[in-house]
């Protein structure tokens, strides 16, 4: 059989019949062929020009786009994780360290202060409502977050410049009991025991065994560590941060490591109580003085039941709440770090 030959059913006489090839049919045959091409490239381009039919560069845009707006929302959730902890540490700096340190707390519309200008985030308003919407949402929580660690920064600098200012001053402020004994002469005219004349008293007796430690009662330089005729062994420190002078009188002994111009802190032993000088028996005899020379009642210095060892405990807690002040500082440079990663 031809290969080249065609037959076609003929339903009347039900059977096949051969189909006479001319040259007419194949060109009318190849035409119907054409046209269906140029009908299917036409709707190809119509298509591709109103965007039904995405291009490979923007089928890899459109991927690209779904990644970064699932990337921007993680984003989001964790800058609002940020803006939630600086939220508590703005709430602890109002009531805690501005009430500790007397300071008045920041308002909050200088917390709540917004950015400058019209809009700020017009530049987003030509971009598809979604991705507008999206990026103006981020960009807003971005700034709010910066101004949040901006302002947070700013308060705990203050913060720390008062709370060194003032714990400098309040390590040279005469705080503690000198000695773990009892008060037997208070400050005041008096009868001396020794002179058996009406003078001033111008410091207060702790009754002591001979060779008791004494403590400094706060930190300072001394001043004189030296015999005199009246006090005896006697040490004098200044304490120029608070502008006291401390004196320790009638003492047994001076450790060679206290001498005029060294330092000693708070709770150090700086001598041993005894009976040099003027002195009817073991005590010591402690004075506070301001540095123009005005002398002051000791008892008014002196904290309830502040003994030496009762300090020693309060210093460890208060190096503990100054770590817990010095962390929370910190806090807003590790924020804006985690927020720029």
């Amino acid at each position: 059989m031809n290969q080249e030959q065609k037959y076609v059913y003929d339903p009347e006489s039900c059977s096949f019949k051969e189909v006479e090839s001319t040259w007419r049919g194949w060109i009318a045959y190849v035409g119907q062929i054409a046209g269906l091409a140029v009908i299917l490239t036409g709707f190809l381009v119509w298509g591709l020009d109103q965007q039904w039919i995405a291009s490979p560069n923007e089928q890899t845009l459109t991927v690209e786009n779904a990644a970064l707006e699932r990337q921007l929302d993680r984003v989001n959730d964790r800058m609002t994780t940020l803006s939630t902890r600086l939220d508590t540490l703005a709430k602890r700096d109002r009531t805690l360290y501005r009430r500790l340190f007397q300071m008045d707390p920041i308002s909050e519309d200088v917390r709540q202060v917004g950015v400058g200008g019209t809009d700020p985030y017009e530049q987003f308003d030509e971009m598809g409502e979604d991705t507008e919407a999206l990026l103006k949402r981020t960009a807003q929580k971005l700034d709010k977050l910066e101004r949040q660690m901006s302002l947070q920064k700013s308060s705990y600098r203050e913060l720390y410049s008062v709370a060194k200012q003032r714990r400098e001053r309040l390590r040279q402020l005469p705080a503690i009991r000198p000695a773990n004994g009892r008060i037997v002469s208070n400050f005041g005219m008096r009868r001396h025991p020794i002179l058996k004349v009406r003078k001033m008293h111008e410091g207060v007796d702790f009754l002591l065994r001979r060779g008791t430690p004494v403590m400094a009662t706060a930190e300072g330089t001394v001043k004189r560590a030296e015999q005199s005729r009246s006090y005896g062994k006697v040490i004098d420190i200044r304490h120029p941060e608070s502008g006291y002078m401390t004196r320790y009188a009638h003492l047994s002994e001076i450790p060679d490591d206290v001498y005029r111009g060294a330092s000693v802190q708070r709770g150090d032993t700086i001598g041993y109580s005894g009976n040099t000088g003027l002195s009817g028996g073991p005590h010591l005899h402690y004075e506070v003085h301001e540095l123009d020379g005005e002398v002051l009642d000791p008892m008014h210095f002196l904290m309830p039941d502040m003994s030496p060892e009762s300090y020693r405990k309060l210093e460890r807690r208060t190096q503990q709440y100054r770590a817990n002040l010095e962390e929370d500082a910190a806090l807003p440079q590790t924020a804006s770090s985690q927020a720029a990663r």
